[in-house]
């Protein structure tokens, strides 16, 4: 299945590329296009920066130019990150029970408001709120923020763990727990998409 938007010839082109570089001839050959429609194609690719070329000198002659895929490139195609996650939650349950849950993903949300700790010292909370939904928005959450007089609402309308809190809400606190601590101040989640609502959105009171 090719990612929403993509035309189904670019994404065969980077289904190539996955197993290696290639030419625009050996792409030309494969996918049986002309040459002239493959470059077109690997311009609007470059452009978009999921994939670079590299020039090969072999011999006489101009050098060949082979086409690669980049790392945001590789982010298009499956993972299956919800699975382990899901396999590692079992093992945690069974041996130290589900209490323990919310204790380990407390942990991750305050290890991850460490990383990000230098982004918002010295700021205020409103300048924290803007740097915690910039981060959110680097983690692919498309994240937005407003402050309506008395209280700042971030709002989150991708779940990056949407699958696996479906079951174990308890790794929501990941995100809880990581906002809490990076803006220095009570955060409350009132909406969640793992429990069917249209965002994940959380309530910070001011003062």
């Amino acid at each position: 299945m090719n990612p929403v938007g993509m035309c189904s010839s670019r994404y065969e082109i980077l289904r190539i590329l996955k197993r290696g570089a290639c030419t625009v001839d050996d792409l030309s050959s494969r996918i049986e296009i002309s040459p002239t429609a493959i470059r077109q194609h690997l311009t609007i690719l470059e452009g978009e920066s999921l994939v670079r070329r590299e020039r090969l000198k072999e011999g006489i002659g101009r050098p060949k130019v082979s086409y690669m895929i980049t790392e945001k490139a590789e982010e298009l195609f499956p993972k299956y990150y919800s699975w382990l996650t899901e396999f590692l939650i079992e093992e945690i349950i069974e041996e130290n029970g589900e209490q323990k849950l919310d204790f380990i993903f407390d942990n991750i949300g305050i290890k991850f408001s460490e990383l990000y700790a230098e982004r918002v010292q010295g700021k205020s909370l409103e300048e924290r709120v803007t740097v915690a939904t910039d981060i959110l928005n680097e983690w692919g959450a498309y994240a937005s923020s407003e402050n309506d007089g008395d209280t700042y609402w971030l709002r989150n309308y991708n779940c990056s763990f949407y699958d696996v809190a479906q079951k174990y809400p308890q790794v929501c606190n990941v995100h809880s727990t990581f906002l809490e601590m990076l803006l220095d101040h009570p955060t409350e989640r009132i909406t969640s998409m793992a429990q069917g609502d249209e965002c994940c959105a959380y309530r910070i009171t001011i003062g």
